[in-house]
């Protein structure tokens, strides 16, 4: 027998050896034992490229366009406070209560234009950044950014990143739809101004709840508020629960002047 080839030949006709690690197979099985914990998992990141100047025109003219007539024939909103905010500094923590998906536009509707061309929307990752599809179009038609709100902060790094850019940022104080009650308020929105030294900007929606409801695809005309408050300014040295109090005390605040409102404006 020729040995001229080298071992390498005699090893490929002997086989493995006995005894040996076993060859490792072309092709894996994959055995599901239980649910995928990587399905709602943010697949798509930011995308800055929607808030340069050609972006935001198109996003402008889409939300003069459709999304705000649409919004204010379904809502027919009452806006109150909104003027004050000309008044008010920015970049600022705008921090409304939450009771439904129609109240981002028309919390955008309603905001000056000098305001809401420099606003951010945070919106939940695993639920508008899973696929790019849907985050390029929360990004054309709301101007958002992804936040992750996982334990680790994530959400409120990329917030405060914004802020130092110059731009409002919009977070829900409640971090989740409601169904219309002013509790439930996290510290997260307070974290973000302490840590940046940025006002905060309470703001009550009523009566979204009724129009689209949380988890129904459910859209009915209704009669819908949007009342803005002054600044709340971070003091040194105070804890992220007592400045979230002081803001959800300002949003209840909010509600009990609108419901006298509509009670001084019925027959």
């Amino acid at each position: 027998m020729r040995l001229t080839g080298g071992g390498r030949a005699l090893e490929q006709l002997a086989g493995p050896a006995a005894g040996g690690p076993p060859r490792a197979p072309r092709r894996w099985r994959m055995i599901r034992t239980g649910p995928d914990l990587w399905r709602h998992a943010s697949g798509v990141g930011d995308q800055p490229w929607l808030r340069r100047p050609v972006p935001a025109a198109a996003r402008e003219a889409l939300q003069h366009s459709l999304l705000f007539p649409l919004t204010r024939a379904i809502a027919r909103p009452r806006v109150v406070g909104a003027d004050e905010l000309m008044h008010a500094p920015q970049p600022a923590v705008i921090a409304p209560n939450h009771a439904s998906d129609i109240d981002t536009p028309l919390i955008l509707a309603a905001l000056p234009r000098c305001w809401r061309a420099r606003t951010v929307v945070g919106a939940a990752a695993e639920r508008f950044y899973c696929k790019p599809a849907h985050a390029l179009l929360a990004g054309l038609w709301i101007n958002t950014f992804p936040f992750d709100r996982g334990a680790d902060l994530r959400g409120l790094a990329a917030a405060a990143e914004l802020i130092r850019a110059g731009h409002n940022v919009l977070l829900y104080a409640q971090a989740t739809r409601s169904a219309g009650q002013l509790e439930g308020f996290r510290t997260g929105v307070a974290r973000l101004c302490l840590a940046t030294r940025t006002p905060l900007i309470p703001v009550h929606v009523g009566g979204t709840a009724l129009i689209m409801p949380k988890d129904r695809w459910l859209l009915q005309r209704g009669r819908a508020t949007v009342t803005f408050g002054g600044p709340l300014y971070p003091l040194d040295g105070e804890h992220p629960h007592d400045l979230i109090e002081r803001a959800q005390g300002a949003i209840a605040t909010l509600a009990a002047t609108q419901r006298l409102l509509a009670a001084r404006s019925r027959p």
